[in-house]
């Protein structure tokens, strides 16, 4: 059975637990034959800048979930409301939802697709 999640890390900077809790579920999901995908938005657009860096304790964690597909990117317009454009815009592809939802990840779509959405 192949089931579809969607993990999406809305967790502040101060929040690294949360964090290392989605990367970690994200895995397990795509480790186990299932559709997983990693987002980042609203505060926890600033993540992916910090996680890329090879020093970032949940580094190697992340780049795993690069190399396999499961990240997808980050809202772009989180990214450029949080300030992080020469950060997480380098870092990971830029996400525009559609204009009922004023360019945010299409949360609602995500459920019509049939994913099940996980809130970090």
């Amino acid at each position: 059975m192949n089931n579809k999640h969607a993990f999406i890390v809305y967790a502040g900077e101060q929040e690294q637990g949360r964090v290392f809790h989605a990367l970690t579920h994200a895995l397990q999901a795509h480790e186990r034959g299932n559709t997983s995908e990693l987002y980042f938005a609203a505060e926890g657009a600033a993540w992916p800048g910090l996680l890329a860096s090879s020093e970032h304790p949940l580094n190697t964690l992340f780049s795993k979930l690069q190399d396999l597909g499961v990240l997808q990117g980050a809202c772009e317009s989180c990214v450029i409301a949080f300030g992080h454009e020469q950060s997480t815009g380098q870092v990971v592809p830029m996400i525009k939802g559609p204009e009922c939802s004023y360019g945010q990840i299409d949360i609602l779509g995500l459920e019509d697709e049939g994913y099940r959405v996980w809130l970090f």
